[in-house]
């Protein structure tokens, strides 16, 4: 991976408390990652986690180069000062409309209850070169595998109940 970049912001990268790292570091982590994820093609952007010196780093990388448009950004203008979850919880216990501060676009995620599942090691390791191969972790594959068969079972089960004649 080839790396072009201006040693000032390296610098002010490298001295910001939130960084610091510059981009001689986040070199030195692309060319030996622990973990490497391309998240996409156009533009390139990548995803690495690894070492540098004693330090664990997590870096993201844009290939190619990033113009700047004027539309880059909408103009928007500024709003009132956001309201704290607890804020919105005292104006509802107080009885007051609260809607004005949900878009409606949401939707309730359902809670996740974790099971243990013992599988043979070839199967483990089947799974693991499963979840290699598409770029994905065990768990994605072990969930999709799992949501593949229970749909297959809804529609054997639905193909055996009689049909109504007409």
């Amino acid at each position: 991976m080839r790396f072009s970049f201006d040693v000032r912001k390296s610098r002010r990268l490298r001295a910001n408390p939130r960084r610091g790292i510059g981009f001689e570091e986040a070199r030195e982590l692309f060319s030996r990652p622990y973990w490497l994820d391309q998240r996409s093609d156009v533009p390139e952007q990548f995803l690495a986690v690894g070492w540098v010196g004693d330090r664990l780093c997590i870096s993201s990388l844009c290939g190619g180069r990033r113009k700047r448009r004027s539309d880059y950004m909408k103009k928007t203008r500024k709003s009132a000062k956001p309201v704290s979850a607890d804020g919105i919880a005292r104006l509802a216990d107080q009885g007051k409309d609260i809607s004005h501060f949900f878009k409606g676009q949401g939707r309730m995620v359902q809670p996740i209850q974790r099971v243990n599942v013992d599988v043979t090691a070839a199967m483990l390791e089947e799974l693991d070169r499963a979840a290699k191969d598409l770029n994905v972790s065990r768990q994605a594959v072990i969930k999709t595998l799992v949501r593949q068969a229970l749909d297959q079972h809804y529609l054997a089960q639905r193909a055996r109940r009689p049909q109504p004649t007409s």
